[in-house]
């Protein structure tokens, strides 16, 4: 199996189409063909089946290409460490990020990349703190930004910042009829129905977690994943919501959506970057995870100064 083949193999399974895909490689459908063909009488298995709309992966093309994609990566972090710091920082790495971040700082984090290395790509997926956890661990992703990790044999962590919590009210009223204030202790945000987006969620956790402190539990009324939607209900008058700076920055001009402190004690959760464990780090990703802790930290405070002039107004 050669590194060219996995090349081709991926590109095929990205583009489901063997036409398009020779190309974009600048090779024959014929040559194309015959190095699937290659590849497949290699390792004993159908990669790929025809359906009406082109090439679809099998089971074992599936198990095949999380591997390949693991390989090229990691072939990738080698060329350019043997290229040096004389030669311009080339790559692509792939960043993963929580929702309510990704919501944020995509947009000044990928200008201050394009600006700062022009020749790199950089790949941004958002989810689950916990997923992406695991996926650092394996190779699938170079770096991720994972709220309250804990320490691993498969994974490097980096503090990186703090991020208080916030509760988002909306339309309805609190269960004892009482208006909320600028400021709610923690212990009055167990009754309130809230809207979660589930227990695997670092946020709830988190919540859960300061509750429980308190001999208290929280009241999920709703299970929703999306942050926008979360957003929505609550604007809606379904429900309140706890969700972490990085989320309610949005909201600070949003006139269906009041922002309350969290106090009594504070809530919060902290913010680390994973990075796979005992890996060889090239200039892309020595540049990419200093960018990453200098823009997240500028925006982070912002966002505070921003969301603090509105609270109680």
């Amino acid at each position: 199996m050669e590194i060219k083949q996995l090349l081709h193999f991926v590109k095929i399974a990205e583009m489901g189409n063997l036409t398009r895909t020779a190309g974009v490689l600048g090779l024959t459908q014929a040559a194309l063909s015959r190095q699937l063909a290659q590849l497949e009488s290699e390792l004993g298995v159908e990669l790929f089946r025809r359906n009406g709309r082109g090439l679809v992966l099998t089971e074992p093309g599936k198990r095949l290409l999380e591997h390949a994609q693991i390989i090229l990566r990691q072939v990738g972090r080698a060329q350019r460490a043997v290229k040096g710091s004389d030669e311009p920082v080339q790559g692509t790495i792939v960043l993963g990020l929580p929702p309510s971040l990704a919501r944020t700082i995509v947009v000044p984090l990928i200008e201050a990349f394009k600006a700062q290395l022009p020749e790199a790509t950089l790949r941004t997926v958002d989810g689950l703190s916990s997923s992406m956890f695991e996926l650092v661990g394996i190779g699938k992703l170079d770096c991720a930004v994972i709220y309250n990790a804990a320490p691993s044999d498969t994974v490097d962590l980096g503090a990186l910042a703090d991020e208080d919590l916030y509760l988002v009210s909306g339309s309805m009223s609190a269960p004892n009829g009482k208006t909320l204030g600028a400021s709610v202790a923690l212990a009055d945000v167990a009754p309130l129905p809230l809207i979660s987006a589930g227990s695997l969620n670092a946020i709830h956790t988190a919540l859960a977690n300061g509750l429980a402190d308190l001999g208290k539990v929280p009241t999920v009324v709703h299970e929703i994943a999306n942050l926008t939607a979360i957003i929505d209900l609550v604007r809606s008058g379904h429900g309140f919501a706890v969700i972490p700076l990085s989320g309610v920055r949005s909201c600070i001009d949003d006139a269906g959506v009041r922002l309350h402190r969290i106090r009594k004690p504070v809530l919060r959760c902290n913010l680390s970057i994973a990075t796979p464990a005992r890996s060889l780090r090239d200039a892309l990703t020595e540049k990419t995870l200093a960018l990453l802790r200098e823009v997240v930290r500028r925006e982070l405070l912002q966002f505070s100064k921003d969301v603090e002039g509105i609270i109680g107004r």
